[in-house]
């Protein structure tokens, strides 16, 4: 799957949107989530690829309608990542999910992915906000100004 947002074209594997089904948020389920990996094409820098997403832990906090992932493991695989792929695979973003059928960022989200940018040593100009709901995804990017989302 391939979705433009602004100046740029996120390619979402096969893999990644099997887990993103796979948590889909049933009725008295918690939301889920984790950060989402990837690469930067070195032909087209506006060219996105998302390959892999952390799973869920027993250390993320959630409920209903709140996913917090825990930093610590977060960084962890963050690491192993980047080192494993010779500094290839990089952090590119967060993903959980919400139990709408048609997802959209909640103020929370925004004051998450925002925090996210400013806070974190990023090596994009960008991070990606996955929100998958009962029947369809968000795909958001926030470029250091504002979350675009279409």
């Amino acid at each position: 799957m391939v979705v433009k947002r602004g100046k740029y074209n996120i390619n979402l594997s096969e893999n990644v949107l099997y887990i993103l089904n796979k948590y889909i948020q049933n009725k008295n389920q918690n939301e889920s989530g984790g950060i989402i990996l990837g690469w930067i094409s070195n032909e087209n820098d506006n060219d996105i690829y998302v390959t892999k997403l952390s799973l869920p832990t027993n250390f993320d906090k959630s409920s209903r309608y709140v996913f917090e992932r825990d930093k610590h493991i977060a960084k962890i695989i963050t690491d192993h990542e980047f080192y494993n792929s010779n500094g290839k695979i990089v952090y590119l973003g967060e993903w959980h999910t919400h139990p709408d059928s048609n997802p959209s960022s909640s103020s929370v989200d925004i004051k998450m992915i925002k925090q996210q940018y400013k806070n974190n040593n990023i090596s994009v100009d960008f991070l990606i906000l996955l929100i998958q709901g009962v029947e369809n995804l968000y795909i958001g990017l926030y470029d250091g100004n504002q979350l675009i989302h279409k």
